[in-house]
């Protein structure tokens, strides 16, 4: 059986409730998942996502942080909690953060690249990798723009893990790939490189290499391709794996095994 990592996924979101326990137990073994990585991005998500850990020690390890949407509610209280939780050794990184302008409904720029601001220095006193989330709106990429020059001003990269960063959900052109590469992180790749219309994505990762980049699902959302419509859950990722491997020219098992290798790195996974 291949082994895999699922390198980001929110199991805590409310459409798991039903069977948490049965996916955890169950099918994450029998589909060869040995690790899941779980998000928490907002302040009500952090002692949830490290009872997770604590309930399956040897399944989940976390991810602490505040996700851009949610920068409204990172309150001066909020922020301390954050600090003291980040050392914790159940938690291997800080994330997901970063700029979303798809969110200024809920969030005006500047708010966001100030809680940008926060998290990095948050990131660079505990010296832990950072997990990404940019999202261009259309074809303006302006938010991998401020992301990258508030990298490039406010961040000291991590020298803990091979990797400093990973750029979740990746979803842009080769361009923005080859910033990020160049700074050291690897491409979070999932569901969205199945889809139809995403050639674009599918020859940055092939410009890339397979050896720049980890497997995630982002569950419960961005299920692949032919079970879109459903919910998505860890288990996917062998599915997700073949579309790589296929599109790549790489047998499963040598994508797999790249893959894991790639994600214990950058989260320092026993």
């Amino acid at each position: 059986m291949n082994l895999f990592i699922d390198s980001h996924a929110h199991l805590n979101d409310p459409a798991f409730d039903a069977d948490r326990d049965v996916l955890l137990t169950t099918q994450l073994p029998a589909a060869g998942i040995v690790h899941s990585v779980e998000i928490g991005c907002a302040p009500d998500e952090w002692q949830p996502a490290l009872q997770l850990c604590d309930k399956y020690p040897q399944l989940v390890h976390a991810v602490l942080g505040v996700h851009p949407e949610y920068a409204p509610k990172l309150s001066a209280q909020a922020l301390t909690q954050l600090a003291a939780l980040l050392p914790d050794a159940r938690n291997v990184a800080v994330g997901e953060i970063g700029l979303d302008y798809t969110c200024l409904d809920t969030s005006a720029k500047e708010l966001q690249q100030n809680t940008f601001s926060q998290m990095l220095q948050l990131a660079n006193q505990v010296q832990k990798p950072l997990v990404l989330h940019i999202r261009r709106v259309g074809e303006d990429y302006c938010a991998y723009e401020d992301t990258f020059h508030l990298l490039k001003h406010e961040w000291k990269p991590s020298t803990r893990t091979p990797y400093p960063a990973v750029l979740h959900c990746f979803c842009a052109r080769y361009e923005e790939a080859k910033r990020a590469l160049d700074m050291g992180m690897l491409l979070g790749i999932n569901g969205c490189f199945s889809y139809k219309k995403n050639e674009y994505i599918r020859e940055a990762v092939k410009k890339a290499g397979a050896d720049k980049i980890i497997l995630e699902t982002d569950c419960p959302y961005l299920s692949p391709q032919g079970k879109r419509g459903q919910r998505n859950d860890p288990s996917n990722i062998p599915l997700i794996g073949t579309f790589v491997a296929d599109y790549l020219g790489l047998p499963v098992q040598e994508l797999a095994e790249i893959t894991t290798r790639n994600a214990k790195a950058l989260y320092a996974l026993p």
